[in-house]
């Protein structure tokens, strides 16, 4: 129950991704979010049309605070979102919007801030381990990119760290993998993990195969491929299959990397959209070939986020957290 006046603004929170912004209210004296609408990005060229758009049709006072999680770096007042195309100043924007308040938090400190609230049937158990309630969480998500934050218990609530784990180099796990990770290397100077392990990844590795053994360039993108790969082309069947375990390898290199103990939460939309591809018995298997922490990581939890808006209902905890 919301402990605030009845003419008290609610707070505007949102999630804007380089295809989606997706908005929520979130009244004063609570915890959960009240989805708002949804937006194409991409219509809008800029931050402060967007939110107008989003609140235009909204009855009652307008919130005074906005809280907004973006897939780009955060830590300055010039915010770029990249797949968007657009950038703004925070301040600039908290002013032309008449906004109290405007804070801007990367997407996967929203998403970690999430972790601690999902339960039942917001999660599907990859592994089953034994988590340690006082050691970190790692959230991952393969996206368009590959973000992932800490999640960690200490004796003042959760903290929430923001990781760049997605840009690791990545160790391929056979013959045919090393091939992609030298033609991706030789193409952009550098094979991260989220060239493996994410859309563009999986753009990547149909690309070095192609070239690889010879076969004329043909460009698609990743949702064409995995849609070719559902309908039996090789090829992108190959890619995918690639992809899947890159995913797996990042996430168990990531939970060694961190000591995420108390558990590894997989986001984003990738997989959900690869459909029946993903299978979670070939996923732990590479999640755990890490030689002689083979054990190690079998005893750590793993789960797949099927939250509709992770990121939305934590920045809502955010909020009650910072309150």
């Amino acid at each position: 129950m919301s402990t605030g006046h009845p003419d008290t603004p609610p707070r505007l929170v949102a999630d804007i991704g380089g295809t989606n912004a997706r908005f929520a209210l979130v009244p004063v004296g609570s915890n959960t979010p009240r989805p708002l609408v949804t937006l194409a990005t991409r219509r809008f060229d800029g931050l402060e049309p967007l939110i107008q758009a989003a609140l235009a049709d909204l009855d009652g006072p307008r919130p005074r605070e906005a809280l907004l999680a973006i897939a780009s770096p955060t830590g300055s007042d010039c915010i770029h979102l990249i797949n968007a195309g657009w950038s703004f100043s925070i301040a600039d924007a908290r002013a032309a919007l008449h906004l109290d308040r405007l804070e801007v938090v990367n997407d996967w400190v929203a998403q970690g801030w999430a972790i601690p609230a999902l339960t039942g049937e917001d999660l599907a158990c990859i592994q089953s381990g034994t988590s340690s309630p006082d050691a970190p969480r790692l959230a991952l998500g393969p996206g368009t990119g590959l973000g992932s934050s800490l999640v960690v218990p200490t004796p003042a609530g959760w903290q929430i760290f923001p990781t760049e784990g997605g840009h690791m180099s990545f160790g391929p796990g056979n013959r045919r993998e090393a091939e992609v990770v030298l033609a991706i290397q030789a193409r952009f100077g550098h094979c991260s993990a989220e060239r493996m392990a994410s859309g563009i990844g999986l753009e990547a590795i149909h690309d070095a195969l192609l070239a690889i053994d010879g076969k004329p360039s043909a460009k698609r993108d990743a949702q064409a491929i995995g849609a070719a790969a559902a309908a039996g082309d090789p090829v992108c069947g190959e890619a995918v299959t690639i992809l899947l375990q890159a995913i797996a390898s990042a996430a168990g290199d990531l939970a060694l990397a961190t000591g995420a103990r108390g558990g590894v939460y997989i986001g984003g939309g990738l997989i959900p959209a690869l459909g029946s591809a993903f299978e979670p018995e070939r996923f732990r298997q590479r999640f755990t070939a890490k030689g002689r922490f083979e054990g190690y990581l079998a005893r750590v939890s793993v789960y797949q986020i099927r939250h509709a808006s992770p990121a939305l209902l934590g920045l809502a905890r955010y909020l009650e957290a910072r309150a």
